[in-house]
């Protein structure tokens, strides 16, 4: 009895332990922070790519700066987070959170955002890359001056989000709620519209005439003027639905 107590012995401490996150490792490459209360830290400039911090807790941290490339992000609390210049290139963000997070000139170059919930982001300049952000919530979202190109926002909310002077060629917008969002001068050649609900959206000063799956009915509810140039076979409505107060409100 004493000989098979010691053999189960032995061949328990051959099996693996399971791996546990490391809460108190020091910031690095390939750190385990999975589920770890890492709020109110400076880590500006810090080498964290490849990290894992699933379900962290990132409230108010400085990541400005920061290397994340390949980092996984997945579910993780970046409320009043800052990620400002931060490098997160190939990321994984699915399903990750936040209130008012500043992404600021980040390059999130294919970063794999799905079903991501931001309320008023900053992504002003940010690189987004052929990104996947489709059944994102992304309210109030400021886009101006960022790289969507090849991005897809598929099923997404951008509700009032502003993609002023964005270049969004080629992202797929299809049935994405872009009501009350603004436009201006963005470049959308070849971006797909289809299904998308454009409720109050400012096209003034865009030029959809390069863009598919874009109908007058679409249009019709959409606020522009004489700056608006709309693809071949798309009408604008006259006059156009909205007033100088609803734009303003945008």
């Amino acid at each position: 009895m004493k000989l098979a107590a010691l053999l189960a012995t032995a061949l328990l401490g051959l099996v693996p332990a399971t791996a546990q996150a490391g809460c108190k490792d020091h910031a690095g490459s390939g750190v385990d922070w999975s589920g770890c209360s890492k709020k109110l830290l400076m880590l500006g400039s810090a080498s964290l790519e490849g990290a894992k911090l699933d379900g962290s807790n990132l409230t108010s941290t400085d990541l400005g700066g920061a290397n994340l490339d390949g980092a996984s992000l997945d579910s993780a609390d970046l409320s009043y987070t800052s990620l400002k210049g931060a490098s997160l290139k190939g990321a994984s963000m699915v399903k990750t959170a936040g209130n008012r997070t500043v992404l600021v000139d980040a390059d999130l170059t294919g970063a794999k955002m799905q079903a991501i919930e931001l309320f008023r982001a900053d992504l002003s300049g940010a690189n987004l890359t052929k990104a996947d952000l489709s059944r994102s919530s992304l309210p109030r979202a400021l886009f101006t001056g960022a790289n969507l190109s090849g991005a897809s926002l598929k099923k997404s909310d951008v509700i009032r989000s502003n993609f002023d002077n964005a270049d969004l060629t080629g992202i797929n917008f299809t049935y994405a709620i872009v009501a009350r969002a603004s436009f201006r001068n963005a470049k959308l050649a070849g971006s797909n519209w289809s299904n998308a609900y454009l409720y109050r959206s400012s096209l003034v000063g865009t030029d959809l005439s390069g863009v598919i799956g874009l109908t007058t009915d679409q249009v019709a509810i959409a606020c522009g003027d004489s700056t608006t140039k709309l693809p071949a076979g798309v009408e604008a409505p006259n006059p156009w639905p909205c007033i100088k107060q609803d734009e303003s409100a945008l």
